[in-house]
């Protein structure tokens, strides 16, 4: 079992994303996962108020609950305030930077409001990449929070290593990823990745320049890790 440990973090990433202050408590591993192989970032190293615990659910109606960067939608959790304790990153890319936010999230309706939840869904996006014949048959798949996103980032070169020939990272290419964290009714936010400064910032959720690599989180599987730490 391979890990990766990386504690410093470039400061125009706390400008992007505002992460927590204790940030040195994440790692990445190369672990198979229900007879597939996975790169999987643990956040357990950080300060109980930094991460989530393993009875905290980040998904409702097959997507990430909707939240906005410090608040939930309509009086949902927060989820983007603290990184969950373990997360499972999909091993490729859905789309080629030609989605849109509401396909990435497996949805119908514009989203282009502060609800709660969405109103229909669609086999879509992070919902179609877990369904049956889809890449990631088997498992619940969601589009990643901001604070997600940003861990990606950080661990995109040992992602790479693990995902060999479908990298987040690629050279000469600039890959817009969609997080599922929203900024008011009609924008959400993004995490550019490519050779050199990391870029993030906010788009109309309608522009269909953008793609998802999903993440999973299987509380079972973290109950049981969790136990084993105790």
């Amino acid at each position: 079992m391979k890990s990766f440990k990386i504690y410093p973090i470039l400061w125009i990433v706390l400008f992007c994303l505002g992460f927590p202050s204790e940030v040195s408590g994440q790692y990445i591993r190369k672990e198979t996962v229900g007879g597939k192989t996975y790169a999987v970032i643990y956040a357990d190293g950080l300060a109980g108020a930094a991460q989530w615990g393993t009875g905290i659910k980040m998904m409702r109606n097959g997507t990430t609950i909707r939240h906005q960067v410090s608040k939930g939608n309509s009086g949902n959790l927060a989820v983007n305030d603290r990184i969950p304790f373990r997360f499972i990153v999909a091993t490729e890319d859905v789309g080629n930077n030609d989605r849109n936010w509401m396909t990435m999230q497996g949805v119908n309706d514009g989203g282009n409001n502060e609800n709660s939840d969405f109103a229909t869904t669609a086999n879509t996006g992070c919902r179609w990449y877990g369904a049956t014949g889809s890449p990631g048959a088997g498992r619940k798949w969601r589009v990643p929070t901001q604070r997600e996103l940003q861990l990606m980032w950080m661990f995109r070169e040992p992602i790479g290593l693990v995902y060999k020939d479908k990298p987040m990272e690629e050279p000469g290419k600039t890959k817009r990823y969609w997080s599922s964290t929203e900024k008011g009714t009609d924008q959400a936010w993004f995490f550019e990745f490519a050779p050199g400064m990391p870029y993030c910032d906010t788009q109309a959720k309608s522009m269909a320049n953008g793609m998802v690599r999903c993440v999973s989180w299987n509380l079972q599987i973290n109950l049981l890790l969790n136990n084993m730490k105790q």
